[in-house]
């Protein structure tokens, strides 16, 4: 099939959100004097990742993510801070994160003959800035953000809105690219559009999606759009 329309996810696809990440942690931990600890830290990701997950199932609302991670972590471990605080301090920080994954700029610069476009979870003005910052956004023609869409991956309808505001799309020529099964990939299932999974670290694949490219290298990315061309 040959492609015309690449949707990119963000985080850990194009930017090392995970490096942000565990920065911003460390930082907020420090700035309210919480103790360092590598327990505290597998802990609030643990919780995260299972909010997100409902998140993406539509069981909760953004929100309700931001409202509960801190919260939730402290509690499980007796922790007297305030979560909601610990919440503000740190999405302050993680905002100004922008760790550009190696390689990527390089891949994108090489796909001027096809039109990118950003389909990402999250608040549309911070990942605007953070692409800004990371001297990516000039590679984009739109960026598609779940809080302005008004719902999110992987639901079919964040596709249908993308696409509806996508001069001359056809699902047939489009690839969604993202580091995520439940989200990215999932997502493009729903939506009848071919995907590639991005998997740098050699993750075993134990759900039931199945994408249909993978690839553990970004910059693999130009030669297997140019195989697809014929």
């Amino acid at each position: 099939m040959a492609y015309r329309f690449l949707l990119f996810d963000i985080d850990d696809t194009l930017l090392d959100f995970k490096a942000g990440e565990m920065k911003s942690l460390r930082a907020m931990f420090k700035e309210l004097n919480i103790p360092a600890d590598p327990r505290l830290e597998d802990t609030y990701l643990r919780i995260n990742q299972s909010l997100w997950e409902a998140y993406e199932r539509g069981d909760i609302s953004r929100e309700d993510i931001f409202q509960r991670r801190f919260v939730r972590t402290f509690k499980h471990l007796h922790i007297a801070a305030d979560g909601l605080l610990a919440e503000r301090v740190y999405h302050a920080k993680l905002d100004t994160q922008a760790v550009v994954i190696p390689r990527v700029t390089e891949t994108l610069a090489a796909l001027q003959d096809y039109e990118c476009y950003i389909v990402s979870n999250g608040i549309e003005t911070v990942q605007l800035d953070r692409l800004r910052k990371s001297g990516l956004a000039r590679y984009f023609r739109d960026v598609f953000v779940s809080d302005s869409v008004g719902v999110q991956k992987p639901m079919k309808a964040f596709f249908t809105y993308t696409a509806h505001h996508i001069p001359g799309f056809r699902a047939e020529e489009a690839l969604v690219i993202g580091d995520s099964l439940t989200s990215d990939i999932q997502g493009g299932v729903n939506a009848k559009i071919d995907t590639l999974w991005y998997n740098p670290h050699f993750l075993p694949n134990r759900s039931a999606v199945t994408p249909t490219y993978q690839l553990n290298e970004i910059s693999d990315l130009t030669a297997l759009l140019q195989a697809n061309q014929g």
